[in-house]
């Protein structure tokens, strides 16, 4: 504060006393309590204790090379100097509220404390740490997001004068027109922003548990956990972490997202299979439903949508229609039907982005959605952009702004207790463009992509930054950060194993030069050359830190696919033909190529079957051009990962395209039984059927095969599941048909 804007002079006395009266007075936020800054200080400076390698790597970010380490001796003098801060931030904070500066809504008081705070974690990250901290401000977020929504103002600006014909009009003129459509945005904004009210975040404390990785593989279990179950499941990355999807199966009854007949809304269709189909309810009606669970006498539904401000109450904001533009939502139904005749909601709940994956595990719900910022008209409305859950902003100390991060977006984590899902368990929230996920049994990884820069000459690739959280019973701890070279394919092409994490990458790499006119000198920008791709697989540890790598793989082409288990990883890459890679992970720290099978076009999904055998689904191909043909399967003969051998392909030369290629929840497969199939289609002759499998004596076989040529029947999005010996086909109309797996006849038919 200027001593200008003081309403009178103050002495030294003065001073001294309204200090003291200010320091009794005041009740000091939670974050400077002397207890919260001694443990802010231990966590930063190092308690002088060694501590345990679990908590380690949980609570320090490791990211630095033991030669940027500070050495020991210099921890006492960063402390002192820490603290010094910490008490004159403390007296600060009481005295500036105390001397009746003008606060507004504490927003003042608070900014002043924070940026002293900011000032103090900038001072240690150049010291060389500080990186991926847990908990920020709303004032830090804002001036960064501040400074986005600047540029892509500019942008608009440029764009707007450029698209501009009328040369005769003023430039003072056409700046007005872009700075109203600017206001019209941001009154959007404003819109959307409105109504609602700032609440604290009451969640407890996260339990310090274990931050250990998991052991458990990506493959299916050899050993059955239900002992006696025996019907299909959705096919899922990790065996223990359940996966949604739109349909589900309990063993008795179907579920089945569908078309309401009535309104062409969504619902979930419940069909008892016991003594025939019947369908015994229908639950919900929905705009759209992306996805769903049930789990044991709970159905969760998840329904993307598009709310627009509103400038009333925020609890009508998804259905009035007072501005054009306004923001993603969505919201997770869950239902009780433990009477599956009779469901009955149970609750739901409301989270500001879009729905982008979800996963259970140990019974707990977590919930990503990728939340966008827009530029209010006051700093305090916080609704903008700040992450909201069920109305409430998520606190301070839940966000994670990491320090070189440019997004103006989030990713939006929370969780939910299946056995009471009345509120969240926990909400975190990490400001960053990430797009793809993998969740262990233990721990969430996540993947942003990091794309060339053409701003400055060099020789530049692509990269991905990792973030890792750990999870336990419900709660979500920031872990570690890591980046690495290259661009993931999908979330397969992750896994974690006995503390390491194992993934694939296209590396893209390109010369960027400065572009100069040989005229006039003038700088005209910049281009790329010299592009060139390949390969890599990294090793990281608990910290995401690389301590083992293969680089420089099958240039000038991609990778398709990957898969690992245990101590040994397959991936495919293609150009012309399909290289198929064995790597040997067995020593983390030198990871080895063992072997590169050469064949005929490639697999886009790689599945682990029985007796040393690795399924493949994807396409075949010329050799000579690349130019794909047909779908086709192939059979790989792992028992040597040194040699393998292509045991067995079949190309299925009427087919043209399956949704199994992108999207793995669509097979259904259970090695046990020795049965896969999902549905192909050849648009030349509009034929579409869905089609199961087999593999025994070396051989692919078709156990059945369906026509769904007919859409007035079929609809689309049709899916198959089964109980027993008998195959249900799912239509996205409602439509269930049952059929024998001994003979193939159809036995029963649920219409819509």
């Amino acid at each position: 504060m200027r001593k200008g804007e003081m309403n009178h002079k103050l002495d030294e006395e003065n001073i001294r006393q309204l200090l003291q009266r200010s320091a009794e007075e005041e009740t000091v936020p939670e974050s400077l309590q002397p207890v919260r800054m001694k443990e802010w200080l231990e966590q930063q400076c190092g308690s002088g204790e060694e501590e345990p390698m679990g908590r380690r790597n949980m609570d320090s970010n490791q990211d630095m090379t033991d030669n940027n380490k500070k050495p020991r001796k210099h921890v006492g003098w960063w402390c002192g100097t820490f603290a010094a801060a910490a008490c004159l931030a403390l007296v600060l904070f009481a005295a500036v509220k105390y001397m009746g500066i003008d606060t507004g809504d504490g927003m003042a008081s608070d900014m002043a404390a924070d940026e002293a705070a900011d000032d103090m974690a900038a001072e240690y990250d150049n010291a060389g740490e500080g990186e991926f901290e847990e908990g920020t401000t709303y004032a830090r977020l804002y001036r960064s997001f501040d400074k986005y929504w600047t540029e892509q103002e500019d942008l608009y600006r440029e764009s707007f004068l450029e698209s501009t014909t009328d040369a005769a009009a003023p430039a003072d003129e056409v700046d007005a027109a872009a700075d109203d459509a600017a206001a019209e945005d941001a009154a959007a904004s404003e819109g959307a922003a409105g109504g609602m009210e700032y609440a604290e975040d009451t969640a407890d404390a996260f339990d310090k548990g274990s931050a250990g990785i998991s052991d458990m593989e990506s493959s299916e279990s050899d050993e059955d956990s239900s002992g006696e179950e025996d019907y299909g499941k959705t096919n899922q990355q990790e065996e223990t972490v359940e996966e949604a999807d739109i349909i589900k199966n309990d063993g008795r009854y179907l579920y089945r997202v569908s078309d309401r007949q009535d309104d062409y809304r969504r619902t979930v269709r419940i069909v008892d299979t016991e003594g025939g189909l019947k369908e015994v309810a229908q639950v919900g009606s929905f705009e759209n439903v992306q996805d769903m669970y049930v789990w044991k006498d709970k159905l969760a539904v998840i329904e993307p949508g598009w709310a627009v401000g509103t400038e009333t109450d925020a609890e009508t904001d998804v259905d009035d229609e007072i501005w054009e533009s306004g923001y993603s939502y969505s919201r997770i139904y869950v239902y009780d039907i433990s009477d599956r005749a009779n469901p009955q909601e149970y609750h739901t709940f409301t989270v500001k982005g879009s729905y982008m994956s979800s996963r259970i595990s140990e019974g707990y719900l977590y919930f990503f959605a990728s939340c966008d910022t827009q530029r209010p008209e006051k700093e305090e409305d916080l609704r903008a952009y700040v992450p909201m859950l069920d109305g409430k902003p998520i606190a301070e100390d839940k966000i994670t702004f990491p320090e070189e991060s440019k997004a103006a977006s989030y990713l939006v984590m929370a969780s939910v207790d299946m056995e009471q899902p009345d509120k969240f368990t926990d909400t975190r929230a990490l400001v960053t463009s990430a797009d793809r996920f993998y969740v262990s049994p233990t721990n969430i990884y996540v993947a942003d992509t990091q794309y060339i820069s053409y701003e400055e000459e060099g020789q530049k690739s692509d990269s991905t930054t990792l973030y890792r959280y750990s999870y336990k019973d419900g709660k979500m701890r920031k872990g570690a950060k890591g980046t690495v070279k290259g661009t993931l394919k999908d979330d397969m092409a992750m896994n974690e194993y006995q503390g390491y994490l194992r993934l694939v990458t296209t590396v893209e790499s390109q010369n960027i030069a400065k572009i100069i006119d040989d005229i006039t000198g003038e700088f005209l920008g910049y281009d790329d050359m010299d592009y060139q791709t390949t390969n890599s697989l990294y090793v990281l540890d608990a910290d995401l830190k690389t301590v083992g790598k293969v680089e420089n793989l099958a240039k000038d082409e991609r990778v398709y696919s990957a898969r690992f288990m245990g101590n040994t990883g397959y991936f495919v890459t293609f150009r012309e033909t399909d290289p198929l890679f064995s790597v040997d992970l067995s020593n983390p720290r030198e990871p080895k190529i063992l072997g590169e099978l050469k064949i005929s076009g490639f697999s886009e999904y790689l599945h682990f079957y029985a007796d040393n055998l690795l399924l493949g689904i994807g396409m075949e191909a010329d050799e000579e051009t690349g130019i794909t043909d047909c779908l086709k399967l192939s059979m790989f003969d792992i028992s040597n990962p040194a040699d393998v051998k292509e045991q067995s392909k079949m190309e299925l030369k009427e087919y043209d395209y399956s949704e199994a290629l992108y999207n793995y929840k669509a097979v259904l497969i259970d090695t046990k039984k020795n049965l896969f199939g999902f549905t192909m289609e050849d648009f030349d002759e509009d034929k579409f059927v869905y089609t199961l499998f087999k593999f025994e004596n070396g051989e692919f076989c078709k156990v059945m095969e369906i026509d769904c040529s007919d859409f007035e029947r079929y609809s689309y999005g049709v899916r198959g599941t089964y109980i027993g010996e008998r195959f249900f086909l799912l239509a996205d109309n409602g439509l269930v048909e049952e059929y024998s797996l001994a003979d193939g006849s159809k036995t029963a038919v649920l219409e819509p």
